[in-house]
């Protein structure tokens, strides 16, 4: 099988996988709409596309022989994801409505959210490799942009669609406190890996 092929049909099913940066993709636009979640998914596929680099030039084994810096990288990803949880559980009905953080805030946030998820970073470092004689960096990284965008697309959407409900009563207050529950638990999950 082409290297390229294999490492797209292994990305595309891990991406399309709920998990935190999907997850926070979803609640991102469930709390404020999908123009604030694009920011979103920007950011979490910069920091996709870096993983990708370091996994394809080596520096995956640096980041194995040094476990403080993934350490670091995992606290900095779970303190993001508990503010956003503080923040969703206090916001009112009106506040979480018109919620923007603004496209570089925003960026920022699934930046550091994306780049502290262990999971992603496990996987590229165990892909990676596998692949890197066969392929190019910017092969790899144009396939990352690519399934993250139609993911990203996928997500948006589904939570656009919900969004419609959320929109009538007391709904929201439901939502932002499950969105704080989803935030704390993706903070424990990537604390636990």
């Amino acid at each position: 099988m082409n290297a390229y092929l294999l490492f797209a049909t292994i990305y595309f099913t891990a991406a399309a996988t709920p998990g935190v940066d999907t997850m926070s993709l979803l609640s991102r636009t469930l709390t404020a709409g999908w123009k604030a979640a694009v920011p979103y998914s920007i950011g979490i596929t910069l920091a996709k596309m870096i993983m990708v680099g370091v996994s394809y030039f080596g520096l995956s084994a640096l980041m194995a022989a040094s476990p403080q810096i993934f350490f670091a990288l995992k606290v900095v990803g779970a303190a993001v994801l508990l503010w956003r949880a503080y923040k969703s559980w206090n916001a009112g009905v009106a506040a979480i409505a018109n919620t923007r953080d603004g496209f570089w805030p925003g960026l920022g946030t699934a930046f550091v959210i994306g780049a502290s998820n262990p999971t992603a970073l496990m996987f590229y470092m165990a892909v990676v490799p596998q692949v890197s004689r066969e392929t190019s960096v910017f092969g790899l990284a144009g396939i990352v942009i690519l399934g993250f965008g139609l993911v990203s697309v996928f997500y948006i959407g589904l939570a656009q669609q919900i969004r419609v409900w959320i929109n009538r009563g007391e709904n929201q207050r439901l939502v932002n406190r499950i969105v704080a529950g989803i935030f704390v638990t993706l903070a424990v999950v990537v604390l636990a890996r």
